[in-house]
């Protein structure tokens, strides 16, 4: 076994399909040598349980931002909350955030979304953290937004082409791989997984979400992303060490996480 293991850039352990067996969900974990998480909260309750967490898992780190549907969390007291946690040595990055026009068709409602996606963005910049991007069906207002605003971060499990990739990996975000690349007709994660270069990649689960073959159907956790980063590790015809020691260097450099 290498000096790395595998980590999960991007999982919900506050989710309570984990939160309430979070004994079992970093057994699996350790079992499947992964000696990382990010965990994403989506809510100030969620970020609660997952101060609780870390207490218990140091291996844990968390992230907090608010998710782009979610339009009754968008309030002035849930704003000033988000500006004073961000400041929280806990959270290494800000997000999940973005851009979702796959949920949401009314322009108008688009509008807000971006606008709120901005005001995240600018606190980010405030405390210099790197944000986690969530973007569906809206790459074009995405890395149009993101070139206006100009910070660095992740392109959470990234959906979109090869060229969209080239784009955003100029614009400093990192891509990150999930279930997906391992389904077999998802062509493009597969095309994206083989050209991202080895300092542009990270790999996750957003588990309970997305379950990655040879367990999809199955409710998602953190010890599944060996799934992601073996496959990854076949299509670019590498060693897993190498894949977990970029991945790892690509996290701590971008998350400044003393491991």
């Amino acid at each position: 076994m290498g000096k790395f293991g595998w980590l999960d850039s991007h999982a919900h352990l506050s989710d309570d399909r984990l939160y309430n067996r979070i004994d079992e969900v970093i057994a699996k974990c350790e079992e499947n040598n992964v000696d990382k998480i990010l965990t994403i909260c989506l809510n100030f309750e969620e970020l609660e349980k997952a101060f609780e967490v870390k207490k218990r898992f140091p291996q844990v780190d968390i992230a907090m931002g608010l998710f782009p549907t979610d339009y009754d969390l968008y309030t002035e007291e849930n704003w000033k909350r988000l500006e004073e946690v961000s400041q929280d040595q806990r959270i290494v990055a800000i997000g999940e955030m973005g851009l979702d026009y796959y949920w949401e068709k009314d322009e108008k409602q688009r509008e807000v979304q971006r606008i709120n996606l901005k005001r995240q963005i600018e606190i980010a910049k405030r405390v210099n953290k790197p944000i986690l991007i969530h973007s569906r069906d809206a790459a074009k207002d995405t890395i149009d937004l993101l070139k206006e605003v100009n910070h660095f971060g992740v392109m959470h499990c990234y959906s979109y082409s090869v060229e969209m990739a080239k784009e955003f990996i100029k614009l400093r975000y990192i891509l990150s791989l999930a279930g997906p690349v391992t389904f077999k007709n998802a062509r493009e994660p597969k095309e994206v997984a083989k050209m991202v270069p080895m300092d542009c990649l990270l790999i996750e689960t957003d588990s309970p979400y997305l379950t990655p073959e040879p367990h999809r159907g199955k409710e998602n956790e953190p010890g599944y992303v060996k799934h992601v980063g073996e496959y990854i590790c076949e299509l670019k015809e590498i060693p897993n060490e190498e894949l977990q020691e970029a991945i790892h260097k690509n996290y701590d450099k971008l998350f400044k996480v003393n491991r």
